[in-house]
Parts: C-alpha cells; sequence; structure tokens
C-alpha cells in the first residue's frame, strides 16, 4: 500500500511539471551529450594528429618518448675479466719459467766452470742476462750456492716429440736434473690432453734449429750486421718483431734476433758489451706449418700451456700456422 501511495505522488508531480521545462531539459541533455561527444572526438583527432606528427618527424624534438635504459651486460665483463685474468696468469708463469730457466743456466755454468764470473766467462753472460730479464739476485746467488753444492745434480737438455691435434707437431724441450721425472711427467701430460708422443727424428725433421736473442732496446739492421761481424758470425742473421702470444715475449722487449745455434753465445756477449739487455735461447723454427680448425688449434694450445706449466719445461714449439 506504501509502495502504490509514493507511485502515485510522483505521477502527480510530473504533472505538475510543465510540458515545455520538460522538452528544455531534455534538449539540454542532448546539447551536454553532443559537446562531451565533439569535445571526445576533438581530444581523439588531436591524439591521432599528434601522434602521426611524431612518427613524421614534425615534432620531434618536442615530447619526444623517452629511451629505455639498457642494463649493461655483465656476461662481456665477466669475459674481459676471465681473459685479463688469464693474461696475467701467463704472465707471471712466463716470468717464473724465465727465473727458474736463468737459476738452471747458473747451476750449468757454474759446475762446469766454477762459481767466478771473471774467470767464467758463461757465468758473467748468464749474469746480464739474468740482470736484463730483472731476475731477482738472491735467485742468482742461490743457484751459485746450490751449484757448488758436491750433491746437487747438473742439469741437462733433454727433448721429447708428440703430435696434437691436427696433425701439428711438437718439440718439448726439458731442462732437468731428473730424467726419470721428466719423462714420467711430460709423457702423463701428452697423454692426458689427448695428444700421441712420438719417435725420436719423427717431428725434428721438420724442424731447425736455431739462437734467438730477445733485446730490451730497438735496433736496426746495420747495427745488427755490424754486431754480427764483430761476433764472427758466418751465417744468417735477421732482426725480427716480439712474439707476445706464440713466445710469451714480455713488454721489455723491444726486438729479436735469429741466428745459428751454434753462433748464439758469441752475438750474445757482443750484445751485452754494447749495454743491450738480451736473453738467448735455443729454439726450433719450423720448416713447414699446419692449418688447422679453431677447435683443434685451441686444444693444441691448451696441450702446450699444459705442458710448460711443468719444472723442467722450457718451453714447446709447434709448427701451427697462426
Amino acid at each position: 500500500a506504501a509502495g502504490t501511495m509514493l507511485a502515485s505522488v510522483v505521477v502527480a508531480l510530473v504533472a505538475l511539471v510543465p510540458q515545455h521545462s520538460l522538452q528544455a531539459a531534455q534538449a539540454g541533455r542532448s546539447t551536454v551529450s553532443a559537446a562531451a561527444s565533439a569535445i571526445l572526438t576533438s581530444r581523439s583527432c588531436n591524439h591521432l594528429v599528434s601522434k602521426n606528427l611524431h612518427h613524421s618527424g614534425v615534432l620531434g624534438g618536442m615530447h619526444s618518448p623517452q629511451p629505455r635504459r639498457q642494463r649493461a651486460s655483465t656476461v662481456v665483463m665477466g669475459r674481459k675479466f676471465e681473459n685479463n685474468k688469464l693474461k696475467m696468469a701467463k704472465t707471471a708463469l712466463a716470468y717464473a719459467k724465465k727465473a727458474s730457466y736463468i737459476g738452471k743456466k747458473v747451476v750449468i755454468a757454474v759446475k762446469s766452470g766454477g762459481d767466478d764470473p771473471e774467470t767464467n766467462r758463461a757465468l758473467a753472460s748468464v749474469l746480464r742476462e739474468a740482470n736484463s730479464l730483472d731476475v731477482p739476485k738472491d735467485v742468482v746467488e742461490r743457484n751459485i750456492k746450490k751449484a757448488m753444492d758436491p750433491v746437487t745434480e747438473d742439469y741437462k737438455e733433454l727433448t721429447y716429440e708428440a703430435y696434437g691435434y691436427g696433425g701439428v707437431g711438437f718439440i718439448i724441450n726439458v731442462l732437468s736434473d731428473n730424467n726419470n721425472r721428466a719423462t714420467a711427467d711430460v709423457n702423463m701430460i701428452v697423454s692426458k690432453t689427448g695428444c700421441k708422443s712420438a719417435s725420436a727424428g719423427s717431428v725434428a725433421f721438420n724442424f731447425q734449429r736455431k739462437g734467438r736473442l730477445t733485446l730490451n732496446k730497438e735496433i736496426t739492421e746495420d747495427e745488427l750486421l755490424e754486431m754480427a761481424v764483430e761476433a764472427g758470425c758466418d751465417g744468417d742473421v735477421s732482426l725480427e718483431q716480439p712474439d707476445p702470444d706464440g713466445r710469451s715475449d714480455g713488454e721489455e722487449v723491444k726486438c729479436v734476433v735469429i741466428t745459428e745455434a751454434t753462433e748464439l753465445g758469441a752475438l750474445q756477449a757482443v750484445l751485452q758489451e754494447a749495454d743491450i739487455g738480451c736473453s738467448g735461447a735455443l729454439v726450433q723454427i719450423p720448416l713447414t706449418t699446419v692449418e688447422c680448425s679453431p677447435e683443434d688449434e685451441e686444444a693444441n694450445f691448451k696441450a702446450i700451456d699444459r705442458l710448460e706449466e711443468l719444472d723442467d719445461v722450457t718451453n714447446v714449439e709447434h709448427n701451427m700456422k697462426i
């Protein structure tokens, strides 16, 4: 009953409102709706026009979208860090090998000619070489005392041959006071790295034994020829660039001299007398090189690194084409 009464009241009130007022109100609503629709349409058009202008470059300088920030590549930084760490480790290993090599040469020189560099030219040459390589004096003095001990065994040069990946040949140079230990260590690494031991001469025939001098001062070819004549060299003498990758030449090496193996000592003495710091070693230069795949090349270098980590191994020669 209450609901029926309320409905009757509403109908009565509507009837009292003038008809023209209702029409005006409806017209007002239509006008407002039309205006609102026009505004929305205008905004949409403006948005589309602005968007098209931005795409066309007309408003490129106005309200340009902010570029997304790109995160730094931690993978690249990590790889760079690992490469630097590996390079530093190789440099440290190369320096340690040089110091060890000098120590062994001191023992050999003292065993053969005594501990007085005034009368032992071989020892004097080794001392100058140690100075050019910045080998600490205590290393030299310790090995001189070691060599004077009758119990100390003399070092002997040994050469091992092996085949790496892709038919690459290895010449493994060893300077050891224990042949059995050196042989066992070399054979173990050759086997573990997937290489194969080779019989004597099967690899060496493709190499030529030469003398190699690393100089801490640049010289010209004319200066080299003059010193070679003074040293009495009859064989070929050549000037080359340092090889930091293949032979671990440090930053102190400014140039390299290649000479005959039998004339290495004489030329080194003349260079040292001219106040040119130098370090000499007998090396194997390949007559022909072997080109192998990147995978085989990487495997070969890993095997070489493992071999050169051995205390008795001086260096490893190869005939890979780099």
